[in-house]
């Protein structure tokens, strides 16, 4: 497979050579406007919760694409899964145990079957109620790259009913040239079908060693190959985890950067400690503490890196929220910040930003209270939506909170604290005319709560609130408009589909600017080839099935010309395709029908782009067609063709236009089984 090939992920082409995906609490550089947002995500976030990619639309697969190929070792059993997929049925079903790479494995061969012009699309196990199903073999698009995972599933009907519609989608698979990846539960032999049983591959847990060995050469770590014998390493290498081995090269990283004077072997201790040791050690330490001691060891690890008055700032907010009782000494008589900082293990710098004085044990401070107090989950909670929508905190602390929250909210199996969060974080926009500060926050919450690092079961809890909230045409504006952007800029990027019934929802909100946006969004997405396809296929359904009024105004907005007549980044124009013909004759039909508004500007940009040779003729006979021979139709189309074509700004353009008009004239009698008469095309006969 040549270097230079082009990987199609979500729904637009990203060129391979793409930078490193950023995770967990790194940083990257950002010099523009707008505010830079990290943590498994990259994103500028404006002052109303707009989302823009820190580079071109929709990278953000390719990154963990690219980062995944540099990393992955291929388990036992992929050349065999490689061979399955690569012959008549394009169909693969992966099984393993938790942990072996699974998914991984999957995204990879998908990622290497890829042709130049392949889109990649993960199906969601689960619909909402006016989306189609996921599984309809009717929505397979030439060449996609399908990933279904129900690696999670546990109820046993739920595989049999999949199962049940996988025959078809296979078979549309097939006919598209297409290839599909099913990853199994563990253990899927007696639920297994056995028309399916040829097309299951288990597979194994790559060596511990080798997957290590290159992650740590991929970030440039220097060891000699002896070096991954080290004793704290053995337990790791031998059973953990992959994603624990991936966070195992992380710490080791982050012990390098600590300490770069130190060795290999140093790094690993000191990595290896962070794992093993830190629980006990946090434990220990909350153990022996006060209630105010252990509010600021909880601000420092959700605010490690922030300023220390921030930390001290969020710890006294988190006691006021737990309603501790306020100390009875005068603050003269208070122990220094500093020594309070220190007498937690925390460590101010220079710059009075704060740390501890061990790699990596913010993580296990986090990871203990979230674990071992339950019944405060609420209340923390709450408590970093205080810090974010009331606490005078810099934005840099505000990213830090809703990254770090967003990790315990996923471990804790509580991703709907994120939409409680962005609910509460937009509310007071009611009692403002512009958007509130905190609503760049509750975009970040959500895109958070959709990105790589949640499960599929918890995206999906997120794309299914999100629907709820889509649906509700009082929705308050600025929740909306955050939903807006969230669904164009992070939903949109593996799962389309759900982005465009979300925003067609939106489109139909009460307020015009929340369904301005939407329309906007969707005609922004709706550049790309393979989403206006997609885009296509679900209003041919919308508006023949369960139109909104909304929807006529959808089709316009998408409906340019020149995207149909482009043949820059495909061998045909779209317009020439018959199925794409029939789907704008149903969308030009309902328009025609509503006389939705801007209608007659439309059909002018369609009547200039006509004039594009034999595929321009072709936007004509959709106009005639979609009036259904209607003579009101049909009259209205030929008076508007008529007055544009006599309002040409000049002779020469005039003249241009009249050939257009008699054109579409002699179409529009032909749909009558009329002749034209008239030579001269000055009227009809």
């Amino acid at each position: 497979m040549g270097a230079d090939r082009a990987a199609f992920v979500g729904i637009e082409q990203v060129g391979r050579d793409v930078g490193t995906s950023v995770t967990g609490d790194g940083a990257q550089v950002h010099g523009g406007s707008g505010h830079q947002i990290n943590g498994g995500l990259t994103f500028i976030l404006t002052e109303s919760g707009e989302i823009h990619r820190r580079t071109s639309q929709r990278t953000l697969t390719a990154d963990q694409l690219a980062r995944l190929k540099d990393r992955f070792i291929e388990p036992p059993g992929y050349w065999q899964a490689k061979s399955k997929l690569g012959e008549s049925s394009r169909t693969v079903l992966l099984s393993g145990k938790p942990g072996s790479g699974r998914r991984s494995t999957a995204l990879m061969l998908l990622y290497n079957s890829a042709t130049p012009d392949a889109q990649f699309r993960e199906l969601p196990v689960e619909t909402d109620e006016e989306e189609k199903d996921s599984l309809d073999p009717e929505s397979v698009q030439p060449g996609e790259r399908l990933l279904l995972d129900m690696s999670a599933e546990e109820r046993p009907e739920k595989f049999r009913s999949v199962q049940a519609k996988l025959e078809s989608l296979r078979g549309a698979v097939v006919v598209n040239e297409g290839a599909l990846v099913v990853v199994l539960p563990p253990d899927p032999d007696h639920l297994l079908l056995p028309e399916f049983s040829r097309l299951h591959v288990p597979i194994g847990r790559p060596s511990g060693k080798a997957v290590l060995d290159k992650c740590l050469k991929v970030d440039h770590v220097e060891f000699a190959e002896q070096d991954l014998d080290h004793e704290n390493l053995k337990e790791h290498l031998a059973d953990a985890a992959l994603r624990d081995l991936d966070r195992l090269c992380q710490r080791i990283l982050e012990a390098k950067h600590a300490n770069s004077s130190g060795g290999f072997a140093d790094w690993v201790e000191r990595a290896c400690e962070a794992f093993a040791k830190h629980g006990k050690q946090v434990a220990g330490q909350i153990r022996d503490s006060s209630a105010p001691q252990r509010a600021i060891v909880l601000a420092a690890a959700m605010l490690k890196d922030s300023h220390a008055d921030s930390v001290q700032a969020a710890a006294k907010s988190l006691l006021t929220r737990l309603e501790y009782p306020e100390e009875e000494k005068h603050v003269l008589e208070r122990d220094g910040l500093d020594d309070v900082l220190r007498s937690v293990k925390v460590v101010p710098n220079n710059s009075r930003k704060v740390a501890f004085d061990a790699i990596s044990y913010e993580n296990a401070v986090r990871n203990h209270f979230w674990a071992n107090f339950p019944e405060l989950r609420d209340s923390l909670r709450d408590w970093v939506g205080d810090c974010v929508g009331a606490l005078d905190l810099a934005d840099d602390d505000c990213d830090r909170l809703v990254v770090r929250f967003a990790e315990q909210a996923r471990r804790a199996g509580r991703i709907n604290d994120l939409c409680v969060l962005a609910e509460q974080w937009t509310k007071q926009a009611d009692r403002q005319r512009r958007p509130p500060r905190s609503a760049r926050w509750a975009a970040a919450a959500l895109a958070h709560g959709l990105g790589q690092m949640s499960s599929p079961s918890a995206a999906g809890d997120i794309r299914k609130k999100i629907y709820e909230w889509a649906a509700q045409p009082s929705l308050t504006v600025h929740l909306a408009q955050v939903l807006v952007s969230v669904c164009a800029e992070v939903m949109a990027e593996t799962h389309p589909d759900q982005a465009v019934v979300r925003l067609r929802l939106l489109a139909s909100h009460n307020a015009q600017e929340v369904a301005g946006a939407a329309t906007s969004a969707v005609s922004n997405l709706a550049q790309d080839n393979r989403f206006y396809r997609r885009f296509l296929w679900w209003m041919n359904s919308w508006l023949t099935q369960q139109s909104r009024t909304s929807d006529a105004d959808l089709f316009l907005a998408t409906s340019d010309p020149q995207r149909l007549l482009d043949t820059s980044s495909r061998s045909a124009a779209l317009i020439t395709n018959r199925t794409v013909q029939r789907q704008l004759v149903v969308g030009w039909r309902v328009v025609f029908m509503r006389e939705v508004d801007g209608w007659l500007e439309r059909v002018e940009e369609w009547l200039v782009a006509s004039r594009a040779g034999e595929p321009g003729s072709l936007l004509l006979n959709v106009l005639v067609e979609s009036t259904e021979g209607e003579l009101a139709k049909l009259g209205a189309l030929h008076v508007s063709s008529r007055d544009w074509a006599a309002a040409g700004p000049d002779g020469e353009e005039r003249a241009v236009r009249q050939r257009t008009y008699r054109e579409l004239a002699r179409k529009i009698d032909a749909a009558q089984g009329l002749q034209l008469s008239d030579v001269k095309g000055t009227g009809r006969c």
